[in-house]
């Protein structure tokens, strides 16, 4: 790490660094008031009838991060710090006791301050991220089926989670039909799912003050058959398989076809510990190769039942990286998993690697070691420390990378959140990158990202 150019944060940023550190070291601050419940005219005017409801949503960020994507000082890139405001309305009817209709309407734009060069605001588009029809109690069984737009998680939404993985997580949606089925005399949940994601936003439902901008890099189409069983005491078990055809758009799309076949454990081992795992093998064909791919990730964790109910968590995770010159593609792909998963920052360092597309979490093994704590009734602090690693050296000729390090850094990652009541919640989250000799050696400078977050429901 280089030190030459000392790193200062803008003026408005620094006192919540600083707030971070005294509520970290010290962790004793005077309890603030309880906050009142909502009043009883919010709850009514939000259900004005009893077969519609309704509600609201803003959502203010402020994002500030530097030397994210370049990881040199040497190769200047400019400091970004811009401001999010997301709202989102939305609307759920039900004309009959077994059928709702569920709609939402979202509106993002950011309001820049650095760089210079994008300094100003937009009005940005106007965009529906989940418009749907429910039928419950198909056939008279305990079968629901959810068609149109929706959002789909599972699990710790490791491969399964944001369906418009290049919007920025503006929305996280999936355009696709859902069946589940609820058999209860064996404690397990059967969800069947077809998809048909587009690349382009206007292909289902045309956005308001269009901006044409691109949801994902390909279109997608396939299928997920997903089950959980609860039938073991204090254990979830997972099963799933996904086919995804992809038919590349954009420049970084893909072309492939793919078959993923995973299972997930979630459970106790009695007070205090719990854990999970989950593992998957990618097969197919992917950008013209063979896929070979394989993925794990796993938790274990021990909860202090005191006063400040301290949680103590070792991880670990592989993701499979390219071989060179083996003529198969051996690198995961995380499929709808191109999130924030443990890092806001690093979802910037990708596009420096061979797939070039942020989020793309591939050629990894990452231990966590995390430790949370509550202070005050209310206020969560968590820190956590990751050293990085990279499980193949394939990036030679790659200026930006070494001939053979496969130590890829260390990140330490603090949050603190806050929840003043049911309908507003902040967070401050912080992470620091010390690249290791996986990049060049001018390629080792510190990066930081640093993000606040107030959101208020109504």
């Amino acid at each position: 790490m280089k030190l030459d150019t000392p790193f200062k944060a803008p003026a408005s940023l620094r006192w919540s660094w600083g707030l971070m550190a005294t509520v970290t070291l010290t962790g004793a601050m005077s309890a603030p008031p309880a906050p009142a419940a909502s009043p009883a005219w919010i709850e009514r005017s939000r259900h004005p009838v009893a077969w519609m409801s309704w509600g609201a949503e803003l959502r203010l960020r402020e994002e500030y991060y530097d030397n994210a994507g370049t990881l040199s000082r040497q190769k200047p890139e400019p400091e970004y710090n811009y401001q999010r405001y997301r709202t989102r309305v939305w609307t759920a009817v039900s004309p009959w006791k077994n059928l709702d209709l569920n709609a939402r309407m979202t509106w993002e734009f950011r309001s820049y301050l650095k760089p210079d060069s994008q300094r100003g605001a937009t009005l940005d588009e106007f965009i529906f991220d989940d418009l749907n029809l429910k039928f419950k109690q198909v056939f008279d069984q305990p079968l629901t089926l959810t068609v149109g737009r929706q959002n789909l998680t599972f699990g710790n939404r490791w491969l399964i989670w944001d369906g418009t993985s290049a919007d920025g997580s503006r929305t996280e949606f999936f355009d696709a039909a859902r069946l589940t089925y609820d058999w209860q005399s064996q404690k397990t949940v059967v969800d069947a799912i077809y998809f048909d994601q587009a690349a382009a936003a206007d292909r289902w439902l045309p956005p308001i003050n269009d901006q044409h901008k691109a949801l994902i890099e390909q279109d997608e189409r396939g299928a997920i058959v997903y089950l959980s069983n609860t039938s073991l005491p204090r254990t979830q078990l997972d099963a799933y398989f996904i086919y995804k055809h992809d038919t590349r758009v954009l420049a970084k799309g893909n072309d492939a076809e793919m078959y993923v076949l995973g299972a997930r454990v979630d459970g106790g081992l009695g007070d205090p510990w719990k854990y999970r795992a989950e593992f998957a093998p990618e097969l197919g064909r992917k950008n013209g190769r063979d896929l070979r791919a394989f993925g794990f990730n796993s938790r274990l964790s021990y909860f202090v039942k005191d006063s400040w109910n301290h949680n103590f968590r070792l991880g670990y995770e592989y993701l499979s990286g390219d071989r060179p010159n083996s003529g198969a593609d051996e690198g995961w792909d995380p499929l709808w998993g191109r999130r924030a998963q443990w890092s806001e920052l690093l979802i910037y360092t990708f596009p420096l690697e061979e797939r070039g597309r942020s989020g793309e979490w591939s050629n990894l093994q990452r231990v966590d070691a995390g430790w949370s704590f509550n202070p005050l009734k209310k206020l969560e602090v968590a820190m956590d420390y990751q050293p990085l690693f990279a499980n193949e050296n394939s990036m030679r000729g790659n200026a930006a990378f070494s001939a053979d390090g496969r130590f890829r850094g260390h990140l330490l990652t603090g949050v603190l959140r806050y929840a003043f009541s049911e309908r507003v919640t902040t967070y401050v989250w912080n992470e620091f990158f010390l690249p290791g000799n996986y990049y060049a050696p001018d390629r080792r400078d510190l990066a930081m990202f640093f993000r606040w977050e107030i959101v208020l429901k109504y």
